[in-house]
This record gives C-alpha cells, structure tokens and sequence, in this order.
C-alpha cells in the first residue's frame, strides 16, 4: 500500500513537472506582442482585442517570465491565427505567471 501511495505522489510530482511551460521569446509586431512558450508553440496579444493598456501589461507580465524562467499558468488560447509570418499563433487574453 505505500509502496502504491508513494508511487503515486512521484508520478504526480514527476508529471507537474513536465507540465511546466516556460516563456523562451517574446517578440513584438505593430502594435501586438508574441510570446512563445516551450513545448507549446506562440500565444499573441492583439492590442485590436484587449486595447493598449492590457498589451502593456502582458508584455510586463511576459518579460518578468522569461526574465525569471518562471512557469506561465492559466491562459486561453483561441483558435491559431497567421501572425507577422508566424503559422499557428494562439490569440490569448488573459495570462497567469506561476512562482516556482
């Protein structure tokens, strides 16, 4: 039986891990911002969706990520878009950082 439990506990530990998405670029267009995430592809920001004020804070909240290599939480991908010669980048709204 513990030996069970604690396989469990690894396993779940061992798959949070992996879950982790870390922010490896962030790259500016016009007026919206890229984000890429590993083992996820691009998420953008699209100033015409959420206005100026929320561009600049994702953006913030991005460059703390990638400056920090902390995990990227909650976000809401859309349907993937063309965006500034990026295939298959996910419009988001809402982005979460993670302490590790």
């Amino acid at each position: 039986m513990i030996k069970k439990l604690s396989f469990s506990i690894l396993l779940t530990l061992v798959t949070f891990q992996a879950a982790a998405q870390k922010v490896t670029k962030v790259y500016s267009c016009g007026d919206d911002i890229g984000i890429e995430i590993e083992n996820v592809g691009w998420y953008v920001v699209l100033e015409s969706q959420v206005g100026e004020k929320r561009v600049d804070r994702m953006l913030s909240i991005a460059l703390s990520l990638l400056a920090t290599q902390a995990s990227i939480g909650y976000t809401n991908p859309k349907a993937a878009i063309n965006w500034c010669g990026i295939s298959d980048a996910k419009p988001i709204t809402v982005i979460q950082a993670n302490r590790n």
